[in-house]
């Protein structure tokens, strides 16, 4: 009888088969939520947490003040967005309310700060190389205009 390369090969590491790779399993709660919700929380969620990435990026290759032309308590706040945008896809991939809550306070703080930016310090307009506000921008509107219908899917607190 001939054996397989495979076979010769599980005979040796003690006949176990080899060991399968699992794929990442998302959190209970939002495994619980219907796939057209769900899809939506794991889309803000992996924005959100692109955006503490970015944000990384930025205080790590150009410092605190990584925007030379903005005042100092506008750098400290988007610099502040490693946290916030952080907390916001954790909870949301738990499938928190709270996630939700957070997100939509962060997104209207961003959206205010970055237009206060674009017309208020550079007095420029969202035509002149603010690609990336405008992107944010319509991530924002994403999230504020899905919040109430994503609130209803997620679950309630329970209290222990």
């Amino acid at each position: 009888m001939h054996q397989t390369s495979g076979e010769q090969a599980r005979r040796r590491a003690g006949g176990q088969p080899p060991a399968r790779r699992r794929a990442p399993r998302l959190p209970r709660a939002l495994r619980a939520l219907p796939p057209a919700p769900r899809a939506a929380i794991v889309f803000i969620a992996a924005v959100m947490l692109y955006g503490a990435c970015v944000h990384v990026v930025d205080l790590a290759l150009w410092g605190f003040r990584s925007r030379t032309w903005a005042p100092t308590w506008l750098n400290a706040f988007w610099n502040s967005l490693i946290v916030l945008d952080s907390l916001s896809g954790a909870l949301l991939l738990k499938a928190r309310r709270s996630g939700l809550h957070l997100t939509c306070l962060t997104m209207l703080a961003d959206l205010a700060s970055n237009l206060y930016a674009v017309y208020g310090v550079r007095h420029t307009t969202l035509g002149t190389g603010a690609a990336d506000v405008i992107l944010l921008l319509a991530f924002g509107a994403f999230v504020l205009t899905t919040a109430p219908w994503l609130h209803r899917h997620l679950p309630a607190r329970t209290r222990p």
